[in-house]
């Protein structure tokens, strides 16, 4: 075969690369504007340019991303906007500057760009305002729990918190605060009240909504109504 033909076969094929679409990596998809891959032993994807992975519920968008086939590990970088709907209806949503992420475990972590910070949102199933939340790193395990470290915070409707580590687990829907002796805030309309308190260590549940504190707990709990307060003490 003449050099000149291998030389339109090769532009032709990097053609190719380049507007493909979308393409098929283990289970899933992925579009972005550039595609290359390294074969061999260490096979590798490389995604250039508004990159996009879609695979079991977890979406991801970036400027750049890297597929490791052997370990079936990505990495990502530039822009890094993440999704995740969860079985119970609830969606997660992060902004970052790079992530990493393992198809097999479902082990992830975001990171933000230097001096910046992780956003975080929850928005409930039933529709109702979201909870935000900012931390130096958002770590995650599938379905099972997703947490946000470095002096995070969190505030919403439901709740306003700081710790060290906020750690939400989607199956008992409950949101923990650990480290930094935890402070928590808490308006519950339709109760009347207000509450606030510190503690070693705080959880804060949805369903039914409540607050548990440990270990030298210091607070206050304030009712509207008086006549609801000498109800609730009986």
């Amino acid at each position: 075969m003449s050099l000149p033909l291998l030389a339109g076969l090769a532009l032709a094929f990097a053609a190719s690369a380049k507007a493909q679409p979308a393409q098929a990596v283990a289970g899933s998809v992925v579009r972005s504007k550039e595609w290359i891959v390294r074969r061999g032993k260490a096979r590798e994807e490389e995604f250039i340019g508004d990159v996009h992975y879609d695979s079991s519920g977890l979406k991801l968008s970036s400027d750049w991303a890297l597929y490791k086939q052997a370990a079936k590990e990505w990495s990502a970088r530039g822009s890094v906007a993440l999704r995740k709907d969860l079985e119970n209806g609830d969606v997660l949503t992060a902004k970052g500057q790079t992530a990493r992420y393992n198809e097999e475990t479902k082990a992830g972590r975001l990171d933000p760009e230097e001096g910046r910070r992780i956003l975080f949102t929850r928005a409930p199933a039933d529709g109702s305002e979201p909870d935000h939340g900012e931390g130096a790193v958002l770590t995650w395990q599938g379905e099972q729990w997703a947490a946000l470290s470095g002096r995070a915070r969190v505030w919403g409707p439901r709740l306003q918190a700081w710790a060290d580590t906020a750690r939400y687990e989607p199956p008992a829907k409950r949101l923990s605060l650990r480290g930094g002796r935890p402070v928590a805030r808490k308006v519950d309309e339709d109760g009347g009240w207000t509450t606030a308190l510190k503690a070693d260590e705080i959880d804060a549940v949805d369903s039914p909504r409540r607050l548990e504190a440990r270990g030298r707990v210091r607070g206050w709990l304030i009712f509207k109504d008086e006549g609801k307060f000498t109800e609730k003490a009986k």
